[in-house]
């Protein structure tokens, strides 16, 4: 098991915060990078505007995360504020994220849909280095497994119902490779289509399929009654994704 946290002098550091921040940073580092390709100025991403986009999505993250856990925030209210313990929801961060883009495009006058076409494959490729995050934390792994590839999760972290089992499926894990395919196949896609919000809609389209069956193996995702509710969201971006697809092909 991995110490989640160490010290430089009085000055703890979070392992899951640095994880976040190299994973911003990536995603940041390769948005700039292919930026001319989608006629955009590179400098725009060294302006200090960009960060409205990374502070709302993490603001959507943290809101999300929230909701789900109501029960243990409202009796802990301070807690909200300790994100670098972990606690992030990536539905929220997405939300968060779009809406910070939308403001950002309007005050940079960019269309839209080409700036989420830029800004997908490096989401989801900060998406899958995120997931070392929930392993570092020990959160949003799956039920217990006997397969050799399960984590062993501390007492600490395994919910009640669980307490007597050690391993558990990796699904950050199951994640993280899922979406580092995605990536491929987004950057490959982006390469041969010419057509704005079309590699944003196959984004919607593969992110929300493969999250649909992810939550499957999840045990402690936000519910209500027996349905899940990352699921319920997932259901209608991929049909919002795919209505996308389907008119942007019409408009090519």
């Amino acid at each position: 098991m991995i110490n989640p946290t160490f010290n430089i002098g009085p000055v703890t550091i979070h392992y899951y915060g640095i994880t976040i921040a190299f994973a911003t940073f990536l995603g940041w580092a390769l948005a700039k990078r292919r930026a001319p390709k989608y006629k955009i100025p590179q400098e725009i991403f060294d302006e200090l505007q960009i960060l409205l986009v990374i502070a709302l999505a993490l603001v959507g993250a943290r809101i999300y995360h929230v909701l789900d856990y109501w029960k243990y925030y409202s009796q802990n209210l301070i807690s909200i504020f300790y994100i670098t313990n972990g606690g992030i929801g990536i539905w929220g961060a997405l939300f968060g994220g779009l809406f910070g883009l939308y403001i950002f495009t309007k005050i940079k006058k960019i269309p839209l849909l080409v700036a989420l076409d830029l800004t997908v494959p490096s989401l989801i490729l900060a998406q899958a280095i995120g997931r070392i995050g929930n392993y570092i934390n020990q959160e949003g792994f799956g039920p217990p497994t006997r397969m050799p590839w399960g984590v062993y999760i501390d007492p600490s972290k395994r919910p009640t119902q669980y307490l007597a089992n050690s391993y558990f499926h990796p699904t950050f894990f199951y994640e993280a490779a899922i979406d580092l395919a995605i990536f491929i196949a987004l950057i490959y896609f982006a390469k041969r289509t010419q057509t704005s919000g079309k590699v944003f809609a196959l984004y919607l389209i593969l992110y929300s399929a493969s999250r649909f069956f992810v939550e499957f193996l999840r045990i402690d995702t936000w519910t209500i009654g027996t349905i899940k509710i990352a699921q319920v969201i997932a259901i209608l971006t991929f049909f919002f994704g795919l209505n996308l697809l389907i008119n942007r092909k019409k408009a090519s």
